[in-house]
């Protein structure tokens, strides 16, 4: 395969966004406890008494922002970036190539951009020889909102990557949404797309 490019009694502070084990920070009543995930940890509290806790990740997170949400597999961070002035980038990537990537403008109606992406994303597969099959698509989100764009295919020697841009639009604004995925993925890369679409809410107006 292809490497493509969370005052009561407590408040958990995550030190790195999907740190591993130990790196984790449990507050209690204003002292902290360094904590494993899915350990049992005896706490102490102010007035003597020892409580057991565990700190558990979920699953599924959500990911929010001014136009968008979406929830992801916790293993996954999404990354976020301001490309230039009125653009927005948020960004999931598996170590295997799997990408969700969604571009927010404020400015222009990105729906215009969908052929120019597509062939930059594909100008390296088509010089090595690639098939390239591209072909009209869309998909209609849980709110009832409909993205179109273009689905394209590149084939090579068994290998299969297939690619969709998909745009919401608005008056001089919009959302493109780009998903990579090949052939070979492994099942947590296709639920992270399929969690993606199945809980994206377009809140643009």
């Amino acid at each position: 395969m292809k490497k493509t490019s969370l005052f009561g009694i407590a408040c958990v502070v995550f030190a790195g966004g999907f740190a591993s084990a130990g790196n984790y920070v449990l507050a209690i009543d204003g002292k902290k406890h360094e904590v494993e995930v899915g350990k049992q940890k005896n706490v102490e509290l102010s007035d003597g008494k020892t409580i057991k806790v565990v700190l558990e990740k979920k699953a599924i997170v959500s990911f929010k922002a001014e136009n968008l949400s979406f929830e992801h597999p916790s293993g996954v961070a999404p990354s976020r970036t301001e490309i230039r002035d009125g653009i927005q980038q948020t960004m999931m990537a598996t170590p295997l190539g799997t990408l969700v990537l969604v571009q927010e403008y404020a400015k222009i109606d990105p729906a215009g951009l969908v052929d120019m992406m597509i062939s930059q994303l594909t100008k390296e597969e088509k010089q090595r020889g690639y098939k390239i099959t591209n072909s009209p698509a869309k998909t209609k989100l849980a709110s009832g909102k409909t993205l179109t764009g273009r689905k394209s295919i590149s084939t090579h020697k068994g290998e299969q990557t297939t690619r969709h841009v998909l745009c919401y639009s608005i008056s001089d604004a919009g959302v493109m949404i780009i998903t990579q995925i090949d052939n070979e993925a492994p099942p947590e890369d296709r639920s992270m797309v399929d969690v993606f679409w199945k809980t994206l809410n377009i809140s643009l107006k």
